[in-house]
């Protein structure tokens, strides 16, 4: 079982000082992003980025434009600055394609080390490729397929399964280079990039597996993708179309245009422009290389510079039950009871005689973590609030069907709507059967609320047990008091949702 810490303090990366940030100065944006602490589950505390656009240009004349430079190196002053104020416990510079081929590169580079004081780490190609698929492998829970990442200058490319990364591969496919390589010519630039792809080796192992899209430009697209299907939520990250269905939509962006796909402006303004060339590099690899799926990835660099960082147990750890142990000491009366809820939802199952895959179990241990999550809030809005926290929050290493579930869990914990018509969120992803399973979890969370109300230490001396037709929750003489009339109702729900009877009875 889970073991939780009972006090109230908070995690101990949200304390001055212990702050990671990383300043990652690619071809199309400058970006700085400082997070709570390293972790296997990374919480961002600040964002923010600056459309520079060093890699426009590089086709004509190979060099950084003097404009490009000056944004670039007044956003990292900015960052430094806040980087200082934050008082975080280290700062990682990087730089990719546009900064690695210019051949006025090495002095902006150095003029961004006289600001920063900092030594800048400029990625080569397949650096930079296993550098996202650390970030891949820091937001997914044992990922297998290729990754790709889509920059201004540059695409990367490289294998991730349990066998571990392959060689990284560096194409000349970045949006802002084949706009340029193809003169603003997209069908010459669908030309350039099957020229570009069709040697590939990584696309080669790519068939019948997942590709795992990295880079804003693609991001873009998957969020347009969301948006025009109506997607109840918004989260982008471990969102997953059929690799067919996602080459007819680039299809279709490069047949409509964006002025008529997007009229909610759902792409930034900075990024229209590129999304078109994004749209081209991502339908010539689903035509080459066949994925059955392609899954969006909201991690990618500058998450991989962390992960690759971490000692070999914290990359071990299942970034969805951390993630959920860090907002039960956040947001629970008490952890330690909600940990303990993993082991009396485990013996209600065995009761129940129901067994459980390694997904189906670490879902309900995310399930048990988060049950208590919306406890401050008014008893009539406390479903709609772990609701939103769910359908919303950053979780990692977990599919949105498996969202749905915890959404799903949650909502009936607290007594939610049955109708997701009427309050459609992250439960309208949970599939009929693992309804069910949720449906049965939340009964038993509901019942060690009743039981132990965010008190810890008594649901360790209960039993549940059943036969055919009677479903027992069994309580040592000590704790005979605590029977009453709800505990009693919440017994007989439990064991209503398998067609039995529900009982307290005394030990």
């Amino acid at each position: 079982m889970t073991e939780m810490p009972e006090a109230r303090s908070l995690p101990r990366g949200t304390r001055m000082g212990e702050g990671i940030a990383v300043i990652d100065v690619g071809s199309n944006s400058v970006r700085l992003v400082i997070y709570e602490r390293a972790s296997r589950a990374p919480t961002v505390m600040f964002n923010e980025k600056v459309l520079a656009a060093l890699g426009e240009g590089l086709a004509e004349n190979g060099r950084l434009g003097e404009e490009a430079m000056g944004r670039a190196l007044f956003a990292v002053r900015r960052f430094m600055a806040l980087v200082q104020a934050a008082e975080v416990a280290q700062v990682t510079i990087l730089a990719t394609a546009a900064a690695r081929v210019a051949t006025n590169g090495n002095d902006f580079i150095g003029e961004l080390e006289a600001i920063s004081q900092l030594k800048v780490r400029v990625l080569t190609g397949p650096q930079e490729a296993q550098m996202a698929a650390a970030g891949v492998l820091c937001g997914f829970w044992r990922p297998d397929g290729i990754v790709g990442d889509l920059g201004g200058g540059s695409l990367e490319l490289i294998d991730v399964s349990d066998a571990g990364l392959g060689t990284g591969e560096s194409r000349p496919l970045g949006t802002l280079r084949l706009r340029g390589d193809a003169k603003g010519s997209v069908s010459r630039g669908a030309g350039l990039a099957r020229n570009a792809l069709e040697g590939s080796e990584a696309l080669q192992r790519l068939a019948g597996r997942a590709f795992y899209a990295v880079g804003g430009t693609w991001r873009s697209i998957v969020k347009l993708h969301m948006a025009v299907t109506d997607y109840p939520i918004s989260i982008m990250h471990q969102y997953a179309v059929p690799g067919p269905q996602m080459m007819d939509f680039c299809d279709e962006v490069l047949r409509v245009g964006l002025d008529t796909m997007d009229k909610g402006g759902v792409v930034a303004k900075g990024r229209r422009a590129l999304v078109p060339w994004g749209a081209v590099v991502l339908r010539t690899l689903i035509d080459l290389g066949r994925p059955a799926t392609v899954v969006a990835s909201g991690l990618g660099v500058r998450e991989g510079t962390i992960y690759d960082g971490l000692d070999e147990a914290e990359r071990r750890r299942d970034p969805l039950t951390l993630a959920a142990e860090e907002l039960a000491v956040l947001r629970n009366r008490s952890p330690r009871h909600s940990a303990e809820l993993i082991a009396f939802t485990r013996a209600g199952l065995d009761a129940l005689g129901l067994a459980e895959d390694g997904e189906e179990e670490r879902l309900r241990h995310a399930a048990c973590l988060l049950s208590d999550i919306s406890w401050r809030a008014h008893p009539d809005y406390r479903a709609d609030q772990a609701l939103a926290i769910v359908s919303n929050v950053a979780l990692y290493g977990v599919d949105h069907a498996g969202r749905g579930f915890l959404a799903k869990v949650l909502n009936d914990r607290y007594g939610g709507t049955e109708d997701p018509v009427l309050k459609p969120g992250a439960e309208a992803l949970c599939s009929e059967a693992m309804g069910e399973r949720a449906r049965l979890v939340a009964a038993m969370l509901r019942l060690g609320y009743v039981l132990a109300p965010g008190i810890a230490n008594v649901l360790p001396k209960v039993q549940l047990m059943s036969d055919a037709a009677t479903l027992v929750l069994e309580l040592p003489d000590e704790l005979a008091t605590f029977d009453g009339e709800r505990p009693q109702r919440r017994v007989r729900q439990l064991a209503k949702l398998t067609g039995r009877e529900g009982v307290i009875r005394i030990a």
